[in-house]
C-alpha cells in the first residue's frame, strides 16, 4: 500500500503491547482513523513527543488491507496543545472535546470543516483564560455538522421569528418553539443564550470576544447541546458527569 502524508490532530494514545502505541487521530484529508506506531515506546526517533494527545502534527501512515487499524511510519509535531490542560476543570473540558470528536467525527470520510474546528478550538484553549467560550463553541458546531440544530431565530412549528422572547427546546423532535407553540415539559432557552450561539454561528472563534465567558454564562446553552448530542448519539458522555461535578 501506497504510504499516505497528512496533517493530523492526536485525540488519544495508549500503551499496546511491550513497544507499540495505539493512537486516535483525526486527519484532514482521511478522517478520524485509529493506528499501531510499532516501537514507539522503545524509540522517540521516528515519533518523538508528536504522539501526544492534542497535537498538531504531520503524520505518515499506511492503510492495511483487511485491517481497521493503520500503520504509523512517522510524525512530526506542527503545533502541541496538551500543555493548555493545566488545572483539573480545563483538562476535563479538552476531555471533552476529545470525546466528542471521537464520538461525531465522520471515520474515514474527508472533513476539513471539522478539521479547521478542532484546531481552532484547541488555539482558543491556548490563548483564552477562559475555557467555556471554546468548548461552547465546539459543542455547538459539533452538534450542527451532525445536522442536529434546529434554526435559533424562528419557532421550528410556525416559522414565526422569536426575537427578544424565550424560547422552548424539544430534544427528542429537534425543535425549537416559541411560546404559542410549546407544550408542558419543554425546556427554555433564553434570548441572551440563543443571542450567544448565533454569534458563535456567525464568525470565527478568535475574533469572539472572551470577557464574560464564565461557567454560569455557558451553563443554559452547554446542557441543551449536550442533551441534543446524548439523545441523538444514544451514548451518556463520561466528561460531562465530571465535568459537573468540579462544579
Amino acid at each position: 500500500m501506497p504510504l499516505v502524508e497528512s496533517d493530523a490532530i492526536i485525540l488519544r494514545s495508549r500503551a499496546f503491547g511491550e513497544a507499540d502505541k495505539l493512537v486516535s487521530f483525526f486527519c484532514r484529508g482521511h478522517g478520524r482513523l485509529r493506528g499501531l506506531a510499532p516501537s514507539a515506546r522503545r524509540s522517540r526517533r521516528r515519533f518523538g513527543a508528536a504522539l501526544e494527545p492534542l497535537s498538531h502534527v504531520r503524520l505518515w501512515f499506511y492503510e492495511r488491507e483487511a485491517s481497521e487499524l493503520v500503520r504509523l511510519s512517522q510524525s512530526e509535531l506542527v503545533e502541541g496543545y496538551w500543555e493548555t490542560r493545566g488545572e483539573l476543570e480545563r483538562s476535563l473540558a479538552l476531555g471533552q472535546v476529545v470525546e466528542l470528536a471521537e464520538l461525531l467525527l465522520p471515520e474515514r470520510e474527508p472533513a476539513d470543516s471539522a478539521f479547521r474546528l478542532l484546531l481552532a478550538v484547541l488555539e482558543g484553549f491556548k490563548k483564552e483564560e477562559t475555557l467555556w467560550l471554546p468548548l461552547t463553541y465546539f459543542q455547538l458546531w459539533m452538534t450542527r455538522l451532525a445536522g442536529w440544530l434546529p434554526a435559533l431565530d424562528a419557532c421550528s412549528r410556525c416559522r414565526r421569528p422569536l426575537g427578544d422572547e424565550p424560547a422552548y427546546a424539544s430534544v427528542d423532535r429537534g425543535l425549537l418553539v416559541c411560546r404559542r407553540c410549546r407544550r408542558p415539559g419543554l425546556r427554555q432557552i433564553s434570548p441572551a443564550s440563543r443571542a450567544d450561539a448565533l454569534a458563535m454561528l456567525a464568525s470565527p472563534l478568535r475574533k469572539l470576544p472572551a470577557e464574560g465567558w464564565d461557567r454560569r454564562r455557558a451553563r443554559e446553552l452547554g446542557r441543551y447541546l449536550l442533551d441534543v448530542i446524548e439523545y441523538h448519539s444514544e451514548k451518556k458522555l463520561t466528561t460531562r458527569e465530571l465535568l459537573d461535578e468540579e462544579a
